[in-house]
């Protein structure tokens, strides 16, 4: 771990009493060939669910190629239905965490979910009392009645997947709720939404997820630099600007919103101790970098399933700038970095249809560019 590293964010001592947590826990960490890993769609790597509660019954996420397209639904508890909110927050994450990671493992659209709530909690490494046994209660409910739409463009051409991730929920109905072991052991997932997983799955080290469980954004962030900083072939800058646009569509103030996702990544810096990321002037630097899991090979029962996960392209392919528009540029800008603005251009042009004429697009791109207006 490169502690001078997750230094250089710069909001905060790296050893408050959540960071001296996480540093200690990933200290345990195992080896690679020993770790319980846990999967997530690689769409939910650039977008995702609500980090906080949702006043409406629809919320959508759209960045660059990725779009998603949370509606919330309703569940029969016996007697009757009962609308059930938008889910939000760090436990429909982890518990969407848990229910991949079985799908794809084990190939199958039903999963066990343990003989009882306390074992579910075991897992995720999150205690099975208290205001927590309410909150993942309440989450999973919301999570099992939601609808997700996934969207996304490549070259031009726009799929759209829709689907209710969880088909069937048998629902822990106990007379009391001090009964925490009531919880049914089953739920069926969509086929199509464990079709589309087997295809696009993103796998993440278990203990790495259980450090984070604190943090909705710092989940995000994990899995966001896990799909991306091992496919990268240079390094490239981020700004904030975009980045609030990611992952901060809920922080009106820029700079509040700076703040909270630097303090996460410094946290994520700590299990994720591979990456290279620096903060630089008006965003961060991604540098290519060895992917959190190397080895993809997972066990399932007497088995090994070599999983090839496939990443969604959700980028549209740069091109190279040629001698004449670098010479344009300069002498029309002398004294700003044309590949910065060209890193610019390849992020915004990413939800794009591609143009005809790169060369071009990218002078037009340059003179709102230099204005402040990307």
């Amino acid at each position: 771990m490169d502690r001078k590293r997750i230094d250089l964010f710069g909001t905060g001592s790296a050893h408050t009493p959540v960071t001296r947590r996480i540093i200690k826990a990933a200290g345990t960490l195992q080896d690679e060939e020993q770790q319980e890993l846990v999967f997530q769609h690689s769409l939910l790597c650039q977008v995702s669910l609500p980090r906080s509660s949702q006043a409406g019954r629809v919320f959508e996420r759209i960045f660059k190629n990725a779009a998603l397209r949370v509606e919330a639904g309703s569940l029969y508890d016996g007697q009757k239905f009962v609308e059930q909110p938008l889910p939000f927050g760090a436990k429909p994450r982890l518990a969407l965490l848990y229910i991949n990671s079985e799908a794809v493992k084990k190939k199958s659209a039903i999963i066990d979910i343990g003989e009882s709530y306390a074992a579910f909690c075991g897992f995720l490494r999150l205690p099975s009392s208290g205001k927590t046994f309410y909150d993942l209660k309440r989450q999973m409910l919301a999570l099992a009645a939601a609808r997700l739409t996934f969207g996304f463009n490549y070259n031009g051409k726009a799929s759209t997947l829709n689907f209710k991730p969880i088909e069937q929920f048998d629902a822990w109905l106990p007379r009391d709720d001090k009964q925490l072991n009531l919880w049914r052991a089953e739920l069926r997932l969509d086929p199509r939404y464990v079709e589309s997983l087997l295809a696009h799955a993103v796998p993440l080290p278990m203990e790495a997820v259980a450090s984070l469980t604190h943090s909705a954004m710092a989940l995000d962030i994990l899995v966001w630099l896990s799909r991306r900083l091992h496919k990268l072939g240079k390094a490239i800058k981020v700004p904030f600007v975009s980045l609030r646009e990611q992952f901060g569509q809920e922080y009106n103030d820029q700079k509040n919103f700076q703040k909270r996702f630097l303090m996460a990544l410094r946290q994520v810096a700590v299990v994720y101790s591979d990456a290279k990321i620096e903060q630089v002037v008006g965003g961060i630097l991604l540098k290519p970098s060895k992917p959190i899991i190397s080895k993809i090979t997972v066990v399932s029962g007497a088995k090994k399933l070599l999983i090839a996960p496939k990443a969604i392209p959700l980028h549209s392919k740069s091109e190279n700038l040629t001698e004449l528009t670098t010479a344009k540029f300069r002498k029309l800008y002398a004294g700003l970095d044309v590949y910065a603005c060209k890193a610019d251009f390849d992020g915004w042009l990413a939800s794009k249809i591609p143009p005809e004429d790169y060369q071009q697009a990218f002078l037009g791109f340059a003179k709102k560019w230099v204005k402040g207006k990307f």
